[in-house]
């Protein structure tokens, strides 16, 4: 592993693989059971949040129906997405001091649309769910068998592919969530009043079936979201573009930009194991494995 202890997006990203793993070895071991037998239909990731989870209509174990869209990228510090705002707000309103170099670091792991494509771990895969026209910050996350998706998705590891409109069937379950203490112990260090929460006890789905939408129409889907690298330039520690994932045209002007960066140069890790200009850059190689 890289020798980065001195930055503070090191300690965030080694949290968020912490989150990734303690998912994926409780989607290992999960038993295929569920308390109810009811349907439990989600129109999208934000329906299954606000009706389902915060109107306490299902619980860990359910088996839930999920419509939206099916995406290789997933979100970087997953958390509850109607908290978006008010973490956001808090880097704005507060009386205490900080540093560009932490102000820099609450805003990458605040800021809830940072996106993450690693692949498989262990035979099992990272899975970002959302909107059919879906946003990074509005999403949950999903642990699927890697087997699995190979022959329900065969292109879902290709570079070029940003997701499907799907409906996956899984239950929901929780983890503990690492980023929050992270990014607490800096707010807490500045006099910062921020709610993190929704960033402690993690929701996500363990996915046991994905089914494809037959009509071509049913498939048209968008993913919005940030592309970013982290870098070991102290004052320019976090490369962070905005744009639609899902067109080609833009996600690769997103990255360009970042390659254009100053820098780039002193870039550490980068948000794409699928697509990444160098392996020592790996989010999973430097974090993971």
């Amino acid at each position: 592993m890289m020798e980065t202890s001195s930055f503070l997006w090191n300690g965030a990203l080694e949290s968020a693989a912490q989150t990734i793993v303690g998912a994926i070895g409780a989607y290992a071991t999960g038993k295929l059971i569920t308390k109810i037998f009811e349907s439990n239909v989600y129109d999208g990731a934000m329906d299954l949040w606000v009706r389902g989870i915060k109107g306490q209509n299902v619980s860990e174990g359910d088996t839930v129906h999920l419509k939206g869209l099916f995406s290789p990228y997933a979100q970087l510090f997953p958390g509850d997405p109607m908290e978006n705002a008010r973490r956001w707000n808090a880097l704005y309103d507060f009386n205490g001091k900080i540093t560009n170099l932490e102000y820099q670091a609450m805003e990458f792991v605040t800021g809830s649309d940072a996106t993450l494509r690693i692949g498989s771990i262990n035979g099992e895969t990272l899975i970002g769910l959302y909107n059919r026209y879906g946003y990074i910050g509005e999403g949950i996350i999903g642990i699927a068998s890697t087997s699995y998706l190979r022959k329900k998705i065969p292109e879902f590891f290709l570079p070029n592919f940003y997701g499907i409109n799907t409906i996956v069937t899984g239950r929901l379950a929780r983890c503990p969530a690492q980023h929050a203490y992270v990014a607490q112990a800096i707010a807490n260090k500045a006099n910062i009043n921020i709610d993190l929460k929704g960033y402690k006890n993690l929701w996500y789905l363990q996915i046991d079936s994905v089914r494809r939408y037959n009509n071509s129409k049913d498939n048209i889907c968008t993913l919005l979201g940030s592309p970013w690298a982290v870098t070991e330039a102290k004052e320019d520690q976090y490369l962070v573009q905005y744009g639609y994932i899902s067109d080609k045209n833009e996600i690769n002007d997103c990255k360009k930009r970042i390659f254009a960066a100053d820098s780039w140069k002193n870039a550490r890790v980068y948000f794409d194991d699928i697509d990444n200009p160098s392996d020592l850059m790996s989010f999973k190689r430097n974090f993971i494995l």
